[in-house]
């Protein structure tokens, strides 16, 4: 685990302002801890989009791509429970004269997005190539996690809280302090999200043919990053 800790004393940048600050000596400190872990799961999303001079027609091309896609999805052993299908959207593509005025609707389009959560990621790298190369399938993004993570966190916000009562610690002793107890503390500045770190030495990487017959590299990440912050403001006494 990495951990890096920054320091801040009465007016630490933490406080909100409309909080009144404590009305007795105190010291503020701030820990951070991170690790890499290996993702075993991913959140693929992507949208199917159409269009066309006519609604109706743009709508029976969104129905068929989205048929072949749900087939195709299926075919790579992912369950209707992995699927979400969100709500239909359609607008209108309208001319526009010099002044981005609106004449006359030359078309529709639609979309429909998808969200399939994959548990393992045995068949992200096929799946993920057959949709490149899937008619109408576009905005594509992975997202990868790790089913380990609450428990990754927990010890990240221990390790955390750990190395910052450390520092308080130091610092009291070095100013002729002692630290009292603890009197607020929060996580509100951890992420909440996993930075995939990709690498073409530390990825696993498979070739996707598209439609346009150029190869798209797949990368799947060999870890990701989870980071926690802890903020504590411990109560001092001479």
């Amino acid at each position: 685990m990495k951990f890096v800790l920054s320091l801040a004393l009465a007016l630490s940048s933490f406080f909100s302002l409309a909080s009144p600050l404590p009305d007795f000596p105190f010291v503020a400190v701030t820990g951070q801890s991170s690790k890499q872990v290996a993702p075993d799961s991913v959140t693929l999303t992507f949208s199917i989009t159409t269009f066309h001079q006519t609604a109706e027609v743009a709508n029976a091309q969104l129905s068929q791509a989205s048929t072949k896609v749900l087939a195709l999805l299926k075919a790579n052993g992912v369950s209707d429970e992995q699927v979400t299908a969100y709500e239909l959207e359609k607008s209108e593509k309208r001319k526009r004269d010099d002044n981005y005025n609106e004449l006359e609707i030359l078309g529709y389009d639609l979309n429909r997005r998808f969200e399939v959560r994959l548990s393992s990621l045995k068949q992200y790298p096929a799946l993920l190539a057959q949709l490149y190369a899937a008619e109408y399938v576009h905005n594509l993004n992975s997202v990868f996690d790790t089913s380990e993570r609450d428990a990754v966190e927990t010890a990240l916000i221990s390790a955390a809280a750990a190395q910052a009562r450390k520092k308080a610690e130091q610092m009291a002793e070095g100013l002729g302090v002692k630290i009292h107890s603890v009197f607020a503390f929060n996580d509100s500045g951890s992420f909440n999200s996993f930075f995939a770190t990709f690498g073409v030495s530390e990825s696993t990487l498979v070739n996707a043919e598209m439609r346009t017959g150029s190869a798209q590299q797949v990368l799947v990440p060999q870890f990701i990053e989870i980071s926690k912050t802890v903020n504590v403001i411990y109560k001092i006494t001479p």
